[in-house]
């Protein structure tokens, strides 16, 4: 008996279901079914709704509830069942998932590849406004101040899921490109954040110009060691257009308090970074460096011994307008000194990131 071919599935992701309306008409033909999932009665009523349709019409509707927990993990434990019944019925041959606002393609990708072996993950399209794009990117509002938050525990802000959902995205769609004055400039910032994504401009109805969707062009370990962590070995896109991504390395570890007291200075004028760190008080540790807008944050991500590589400093660093003199020369500032190498006893160092990871 020939084994059944693998479902093709893309995923539509973007903070603005109003301009995704238009790619998702798109990506939509005679043998696609959609799968919409919408966040609108999530803050008043804890539930987000979904509606299953095709090119006929609407086939099916209800709700999946969000409790305290995470919204995300709940929305993906939901979707599972709803998309191994819909391949079951053979009734098409592509299905396209549209996820609410507030969903990161990462852990939803993850999971429809670990979880449902007969879906095969084709294309992760993302939308993004090229009016709001650098705003969306640069500030430090958090989702819960908009209403967008995925229940109580989603902590993240605007900045960093925009900057995640673009990192992910095997395709961006440009909306707005028309009302924006600097659309060229656009283009080469979505291509600093993503070098794997191809950027796709809409016309003036907010239609893609080019493909979205059955691209094939969905690679899992490309997209996971993207979207991870970043070594010194990842490419470093041409300038252009006042968009600069600086690469900054260091084989000695940082003084963590001089470190706290550069954050913002660190992350003026950078629209983006990511990397590992290696804290002097913390010699044995791997240190998780993520930035989006005015917000960094800190995290564990395991023991140098841990891996093939000895301990040191790699940040990578995007910007528009970003001086990367001036950039490299306050991460320097953070090191410590020789004299602080072959003085200090490190692990008495204080700590202010205690508590924090």
């Amino acid at each position: 008996m020939t084994a059944r071919a693998k479902t093709p599935l893309s995923l539509l992701v973007g903070l603005s279901t109003t301009l995704r309306e238009p790619v998702l008409d798109a990506m939509t033909d005679a043998t696609t079914v959609v799968v919409v999932v919408d966040q609108d009665e999530l803050p008043e009523r804890g539930v987000l709704s979904w509606r299953v349709q095709d090119a006929s019409g609407p086939i099916d509707a209800g709700e999946f509830t969000v409790g305290d927990d995470c919204g995300a993990c709940q929305l993906i434990e939901s979707l599972v069942p709803l998309l191994e019944a819909l391949v079951a019925r053979a009734n098409w041959d592509h299905i396209v998932l549209a996820a609410p606002p507030a969903m990161e393609a990462r852990p939803l990708v993850a999971t429809l590849v670990s979880a449902l072996p007969e879906i095969a993950v084709d294309t992760v399209t993302c939308v993004v406004d090229a009016v709001l794009l650098v705003e969306q990117l640069s500030g430090d509002e958090l989702l819960a101040e908009r209403g967008l938050a995925l229940g109580l525990p989603d902590r993240r802000n605007v900045a960093e899921l925009t900057a995640r959902q673009i990192e992910y995205a095997d395709v961006c769609v440009l909306t707005n490109a028309h009302r924006s004055a600097a659309a060229d400039r656009l283009v080469h910032l979505l291509e600093h954040l993503n070098p794997r994504t191809s950027v796709v401009t809409a016309d003036v109805a907010g239609v893609p110009t080019g493909p979205v969707v059955r691209t094939g062009r969905f690679d899992f370990d490309a997209a996971e060691a993207w979207a991870g962590e970043l070594t010194s070995s990842d490419r470093v896109q041409p300038s252009g257009d006042g968009v600069t991504t600086v690469l900054w390395t260091s084989t000695r570890p940082l003084h963590p308090t001089r470190l706290n007291d550069a954050l913002e200075d660190i992350v003026d004028g950078v629209v983006r970074s990511r990397g590992v760190v290696w804290l002097a008080n913390r010699p044995t540790q791997r240190v998780r460096w993520e930035s989006a807008g005015y917000s960094a944050s800190l995290g564990m991500l395991g023991e140098w011994s841990e891996t093939e590589h000895l301990a040191e400093c790699t940040v990578v660093a995007t910007g528009m307008g970003l001086d990367p003199a001036r950039l490299q020369a306050i991460l320097d500032a953070c090191l410590l000194t020789e004299s602080e190498l072959a003085g200090l006893d490190w692990q008495d160092l204080d700590d202010p990131f205690a508590g924090v990871f």
